[in-house]
């Protein structure tokens, strides 16, 4: 290390500004590489930061084209009604279909509804026991039950346990409220005693039977409900009934119904005369389709406008105040370069998998790409594809498929998926696992018959089934019976599995509700009298299948009722349902050209995608250039040392040389012939 003092008294001896020209070496050595490591630093930032411009650009751009593939974009609806005090629309979805509707009200839905009444307090003991809910609808005669409840299958029996927990009237109402079985009780206060409101869900199939098991305290029986015991109803279930478009008697069990029309949701609220009409004309929203479509037209060009400094050239005032022509920092970069070219890419070219449409290109849509690569609207052909090829127009735009057989459909795509046309040839149709009973042999009365097994299906095993005791109507209500007690099983509810029981005119067949070689029956513990004179007894039924077959020529992979394409194969990822009488079938499947743009942009904005990687790289490549600078920082401090040193030396020398030269003038001075004394 050089002394400060040293080097302050550089130029001494000599006079020269030695600082100053050790400075200005050093400066004339530095600023060369100094120069190339700022620019290369400044290029490196410089991209950074217009990557991060591109991936903004690019994300507004994405949103314009989730907004063609969102329904309500190209598929929305609009409708005009008679006004009505009886009925009005409530929704109207993107999938119903266009016309005129006339709809009459003859009946509107209600809850069956029981008053228990003479409670004296509302935490007074009511009795214990098991009280068991059944759902279905009864017979009656103008109105009044004479006859058994006929069990709705697709509804479930529950049954709740009453003890000292919860034995009063409030216990018992909080117990049916908790089970979450659509039917809600309350206690009312008359004034004089307190009453026990169960109000089940509107229509007439949801109506209740009770049936009480009493246990270690009397008194539950008071809420017994069925054929023989209905003094407690307050009000019968009835289903809605509407007609449409002259279709009579429509019955509904609730007075909100969204599923006579699809995509359109009613509210009955109260009947009408039988010559009275509620009109619903649904047309296409056709102008709002058109706005989302000039939307995306002005989003893709000010797309184009935001990233063009970055790719084009730009005027720039330098220091000087003299303008200068420079190229963006990505006009050279071969990956953003290619960015680009695919989404104009996207825009020019024909969209896969449109096949069996008549427009496959935005052209089509009277969409022109100008010369300088921004987008413009022929009105004459958008105008017309709209008023005569509208259908085409969505499914140009947003995603879409098809098949020839409706027994093989697509019900899904992942972003594997490669949009086009697919031959299926099924070698395997799904099957349900089931369970054939031997011959009933037993009586629709159940009276002192004792019914009891245990159901294992898909895997997951039931608690004891119990058959209560009552009278069945014929041999389908006996099975709608069996239905709705192993659906309603907790521990099958909860595993996902049902079934569907059936009489085939000998016995019962129960079938699981999924398909698949995982889906079966087995009957377990059979009572005597469910093997004798039920027909089922021990054993295990007849397991399912799953789906087989080849997808262009290449085998599948086959779960339940769905066929996937092998991975790896152009169609990875597309699932197919397969009915049970599928054969062949030819599927066609489009993202759309939003679809197909949102999912191009989606890869370059991906967390792993293509600016992310690049933008790392540029990064590291920042902390290649501090690393540059650290070593040009070490050599230019030598340097500098080195010349120190050297400026060092030559002063010394002409230090000593000074110092010589003043010894010689005193040693001449000195001598006595030189010595001005001896003159």
């Amino acid at each position: 290390m050089i002394d400060n003092n040293i080097i302050q008294s550089l130029g001494v001896g000599s006079g020269i500004d030695t600082r100053g020209l050790v400075d200005q070496l050093v400066e004339i050595e530095q600023i060369a590489p100094q120069q190339r490591i700022d620019s290369k630093k400044e290029l490196t930032e410089t991209r950074i930061s217009d990557f991060g411009l591109l991936s903004n650009a690019l994300s507004t751009l994405q949103d314009a084209a989730s907004a063609l593939t969102d329904p309500e974009a190209l598929f929305s609806k609009s409708a005009s009604f008679t006004e009505s005090n009886a009925l009005v629309p409530l929704e109207l979805d993107t999938d119903v279909q266009p016309g005129s509707y006339a709809f009459n009200v003859s009946q509107i839905a209600q809850s069956q509804t029981l008053a228990y009444s003479g409670f004296p307090d509302a935490d007074a003991t009511v009795g214990e026991g098991t009280l068991t809910f059944s759902f279905g609808n009864y017979a009656r005669t103008e109105g009044v039950i004479d006859g058994p409840l006929t069990i709705n299958a697709d509804k479930p029996s529950v049954e709740l346990t009453i003890d000292s927990t919860n034995n009063t009237l409030e216990g018992i109402r909080d117990a049916i409220n908790d089970a979450d079985m659509g039917v809600t009780a309350s206690i009312i206060f008359d004034g004089n005693e307190y009453n026990l409101s169960v109000v089940s869900e509107s229509g007439a199939d949801n109506e209740v039977q009770i049936g009480v098991v009493e246990g270690g305290v009397a008194g539950l029986s008071a809420l017994q409900f069925d054929e023989s015991n209905f003094a407690a109803e307050a009000q019968a279930g009835q289903n809605s009934i509407v007609s449409l478009n002259g279709i009579s008697n429509i019955e509904r069990s609730s007075n909100t119904i969204d599923d006579i029309v699809e995509g359109l949701t009613l509210d009955v609220l109260q009947t009408m005369q039988p010559n009275e009409t509620v009109i619903i004309t649904v047309t296409e929203d056709k102008a709002f389709a058109e706005d989302n479509i000039r939307n995306f037209v002005d989003s893709y060009n000010a797309f184009l406008e935001a990233v063009d400094p970055v790719f084009g050239t730009n005027q720039i005032e330098d220091e000087e105040g003299e303008t200068q022509t420079v190229q963006g920092s990505l006009a050279n970069d071969a990956l953003a370069k290619s960015l680009l070219s695919q989404i104009r890419s996207v825009i020019a070219s024909s969209i896969p998998g449109l096949e069996t449409s008549n427009f496959t290109s935005l052209t089509n849509l009277g969409i022109r790409t100008e010369l300088d690569g921004t987008i413009s609207i022929d009105e004459k052909d958008f105008t017309n594809a709209f008023e005569n090829n509208f259908e085409d127009v969505q499914k140009l735009l947003a995603p879409f498929n098809d098949s020839s057989s409706d027994d093989v459909t697509i019900n899904s795509f992942g972003d594997n998926t490669v949009a086009g046309s697919y031959d299926v040839e099924i070698t395997s149709n799904p099957t349900q696992g089931v369970y054939n009973g031997a011959a009933f042999t037993g009586d629709l009365d159940t009276t002192g018959e004792v019914y009891t097994f245990v159901v294992d299906v898909n895997g997951t095993t039931s608690e004891t089934i119990t058959i209560p005791t009552d009278t069945f109507a014929d041999e389908s209500a006996l099975a709608a019976q069996i239905q709705s007690l192993i659906n309603g099983d907790t521990n099958l509810s909860e595993a996902g599995a049902a079934v569907n029981v059936t009489f085939n005119g000998t016995g019962f067949d129960i079938t699981s509700a999924s398909f698949g070689t995982s889906s079966n029956v087995r009957i377990s513990e059979p009572s005597a009298d469910t093997s004798a004179l039920l027909g089922l007894v021990d054993g295990a039924g007849t397991p399912g299948t799953s789906a087989a077959g080849t997808i262009d020529g290449v085998a599948g992979f086959g779960s339940s009722n769905v066929l996937l394409p092998a991975l790896g194969e152009p169609g990875e990822s597309l699932a197919l349902l397969i009915g049970e009488n599928a054969t062949t079938a030819t599927v066609n499947f489009s993202r759309g050209f939003a679809g197909e743009l949102e999912r191009l942009i989606d890869s370059f904005l991906d967390s792993s995608g293509v600016i992310a990687t690049r933008t790392e790289t540029l990064e590291t490549n920042l902390d290649t250039f501090e690393a540059e600078q650290e070593r040009l920082d070490r050599r230019i401090g030598a340097f500098e040392e080195r010349l120190l040193n050297q400026f060092i030396a030559m002063e010394r020398i002409l230090s000593s040389l000074d110092t010589s030269g003043s010894f010689l003038d005193n040693l001449i001075d000195t001598l006595p012939f030189t010595s001005g004394q001896g003159r």
